[in-house]
């Protein structure tokens, strides 16, 4: 049988939401396909660029959606709607996270995709071309391993329970993802109070080079 490879990774998501990606190789993805392993390494040469190719349909549909800013938008929370469409794409699969991290984008191109709209929109602001690209991929780092830690993370009631414990080594962080959990935040609440910090270093630093005389 002819093989496709996007037909590969949406079976390998399959397998990746049932499974999950500790699971995950080339061979049992061959097999799902009733191929052997050997067909799926002529068109991927390791897991690595499967995972990529994952990547690539996990996160097709949020850039094909970005756009860019309004023209009555701020350019910061476009920003923010950006980043949080980026978290829930990888948040929507099992593991998804872990599959774009450390992704090649030459060829999860949905991925490059997103640095090279968040570059070009934070280059017309009036950011230098190699700041912009810095600050995208802070950006695109920083939602990535976000969401590596909220998928990886124990279950609330769990968490919960070894803060608790006595034994837990960090008294001081133990307290304060008890308050945490007390006042009932959310795993959004958390992220965007995150992002929020990010965002208004960059738009400090967008206001100061704004003030710069020219030349100076």
């Amino acid at each position: 049988m002819r093989i496709d490879k996007r037909r590969v990774a949406q079976v390998a998501l399959e397998l990746l939401r049932e499974e999950g990606l500790d699971k995950l190789t080339v061979r049992r993805v061959a097999t799902a396909l009733g191929v052997k392993a050997p067909a799926l390494y002529w068109h991927f040469a390791d897991k690595r660029a499967l995972l990529d190719q994952m990547t690539e349909l996990m996160l097709g549909p949020v850039v094909a959606g970005l756009g860019g800013p309004g023209p009555a938008q701020p350019w910061w929370l476009w920003l923010e709607r950006s980043c949080d469409e980026l978290r829930r794409g990888l948040l929507a699969h099992r593991d998804g996270a872990r599959v774009a991290l450390g992704a090649d984008v030459t060829r999860a191109l949905a991925l490059g995709g997103f640095v090279e709209r968040v570059t070009a929109v934070l280059h017309e602001t009036g950011f230098e071309l190699a700041d912009a690209s810095r600050a995208a991929g802070a950006l695109t780092h920083f939602v990535i391993g976000r969401a590596v830690e909220e998928q990886s993370r124990p279950a609330p009631d769990a968490e919960l329970a070894m803060v608790s414990d006595e034994r837990f080594p960090f008294p001081t962080l133990a307290r304060a993802l008890r308050e945490r959990h007390a006042s009932g935040r959310t795993a959004d609440e958390d992220f965007h109070y995150s992002l929020t910090l990010m965002l208004t270093g960059l738009r400090v630093l967008h206001e100061d080079s704004s003030r710069q005389p020219a030349g100076g």
